[in-house]
């Protein structure tokens, strides 16, 4: 069966932006958003390539696949298609310029 699996920097990014939201709108935003993330993971294990090719320029990144948090949009989860299904790799804010983050 298809699971997914979370390096820890990417756990480390989840868990700032749980505080961040814990912090701006509340104890109950935050769960909502750490549920619907979990979702979203589960939905990409079904369907791995239905996020998007990032094409970043380094090798390291070419083949990460990007997708929105279930009502979270502005949240985005960086992810690499694996045999067992997902590997995530970074959960970061629309905002942030990914491009030079990343790339």
């Amino acid at each position: 069966m298809p699971h997914f699996t979370i390096r820890p920097l990417a756990w480390r990014e989840i868990n700032k932006q749980l505080d961040y939201l814990e912090e701006q709108a509340g104890l109950e935003t935050a769960e909502r958003f750490l549920d619907q993330l979990i979702r979203s993971f589960d939905s990409l294990t079904r369907m791995p390539k239905m996020g998007s090719l990032c094409g970043f320029r380094k090798s390291a990144a070419r083949c990460l696949r990007r997708w929105p948090v279930n009502d979270f949009e502005n949240w985005l989860i960086f992810y690499q298609v694996r045999r067992y299904g997902i590997e995530v790799v970074h959960v970061l804010h629309g905002a942030r310029d990914i491009q030079s983050l990343l790339d």
